[in-house]
């Protein structure tokens, strides 16, 4: 995927404006500007790559991907025609890495299970390169793309610590259970927020980090109909 990426990149390299300002809302909403002596610098700059190439809407209303097929679709095939247009209808949010075996429905030779803690549902997605560090139960941003019938992980990957799963998959619960329509864009925003703090604040405890209630850095629990009714 990142060869598309890189295509893509080049094909919007004249809207420089456009990418500027796009960067300054990009990082605005997910914890502030990284630089390159921030540990997840490359992972935060694929994120934005991702959400300005898939996501970010134009002057025309259309995204650059939507634009580059739209344009140059024609010359397109096979496998890359499938993940562009699979960009178009891409996937970010929270998922729960399951591994390449289960106990009931097989995961298919080739791929990886991961679980959308906010639908639960699976997806089985190709991934033949073997994933270093990573176990059954991490919780990870990242964005998937269908292609045919499969699913890809695009270049988009943000891990959270261990130590905070409980946490998100409490708060993840508490709005699914209080809000009509949960966006996992947003949710994913949010907490991109919290892992850049727990990465630039390592004496601060990650409890404290990751805490909706009472965060001690600035953040604050997204208010639920349930809250007004307790306040009214």
């Amino acid at each position: 995927m990142q060869a598309h990426i890189d295509q893509l990149l080049a094909f919007s390299a004249n809207d420089r404006d456009a990418i500027v300002a796009a960067k300054a809302e990009y990082f605005a909403r997910t914890g502030g500007e990284v630089h390159e002596d921030d540990r997840s610098f490359e992972q935060r700059m694929q994120g934005f790559f991702n959400w300005f190439l898939f996501d970010h809407k134009g002057p025309s209303g259309l995204t650059p991907v939507q634009r580059y097929l739209q344009e140059r679709g024609a010359q397109v095939g096979g496998l890359d025609k499938e993940l562009l247009l699979g960009a178009t209808q891409s996937r970010l949010s929270l998922f729960e890495f399951r591994g390449r075996t289960a106990l009931i429905r097989r995961v298919p030779k080739g791929c990886v299970r991961v679980r959308d803690v906010f639908t639960g549902d699976d997806f089985d997605v190709v991934e033949k390169r073997p994933l270093l560090g990573i176990e059954n139960g991490d919780l990870m941003e990242a964005r998937l793309i269908p292609a045919g019938a499969a699913h890809h992980f695009s270049t988009s990957f943000l891990y959270h610590p261990r130590e905070a799963r409980a946490a998100l998959l409490k708060e993840v619960k508490r709005r699914r259970k209080s809000v009509a329509t949960l966006d996992p864009r947003e949710f994913c925003w949010e907490i991109s927020k919290m892992a850049l703090q727990a990465e630039r604040f390592r004496n601060v405890p990650l409890s404290a980090i990751y805490n909706f209630e009472t965060p001690c850095l600035g953040h604050k629990r997204a208010p639920t109909p349930a809250d007004g009714i307790r306040n009214g």
